[in-house]
């Protein structure tokens, strides 16, 4: 297995099914449909904000991150009025904006990890939360951070076991059916 920083274009359709299947729950309410989501979402990748885990030449992971204000998928509006018309790409801004993070100067504020289904339980997770805190050193960063959702104990369990500790919690409050969560975790990893 391999793990280098972006993708080449041929890879897109094969990042963006990886995120869409591990994120759509959540994106879905910011579009009219699901067919809508994904081309949005296909077409905002950045190729410069994800760590992708490959075996056998085969994307079967990535590790999105925040840098310069825009995370894995650049949902802002200017992108999201290259695709919608003004009504849907307001719809989407407006939705979306509950589930944005932003980068910090001293923390690499990861957006997202994913790993084909048929390739879990091989380290694919590990070895990009290691690729995660080698890029937080390479860049100066003191911490490796991240938001996990508190349905999803696995993933939670996965970063403890790699030593994140919780520094924070949230709740989406009554927006929590429109997502598909209620609260999620703010966890930490100290990398220098």
């Amino acid at each position: 297995m391999s793990i280098d920083e972006g993708f080449v274009e041929g890879e897109r359709e094969d990042v963006a099914a990886l995120y869409w299947e591990a994120f759509g729950r959540k994106l879905r309410p910011g579009f009219v449909d699901e067919a809508t989501g994904r081309m949005v979402v296909r077409g905002a990748l950045r190729s410069d904000r994800l760590l992708v885990a490959r075996q056998a030449d085969r994307v079967v992971g990535v590790c999105g991150f925040y840098h310069a204000g825009t995370g894995a998928a650049d949902l802002g509006w200017a992108r999201l009025r290259e695709s919608l018309s003004v009504p849907a790409a307001l719809r989407a801004r407006l939705v979306l904006s509950v589930l944005s993070r932003s980068d910090r100067p001293d923390a690499l504020v990861l957006d997202g990890i994913c790993v084909d289904r048929a390739a879990r339980g091989r380290g694919i997770g590990t070895a990009l939360l290691s690729a995660a805190a080698g890029r937080a050193r390479k860049i100066g960063a003191s911490t490796v951070q991240l938001s996990v959702i508190d349905t999803n104990p696995r993933a939670r369990a996965l970063y403890e076991r790699h030593g994140f500790t919780r520094v924070g919690h949230g709740t989406l409050g009554p927006l929590s059916p429109v997502y598909g969560f209620d609260g999620y975790t703010t966890m930490q990893l100290e990398v220098s």
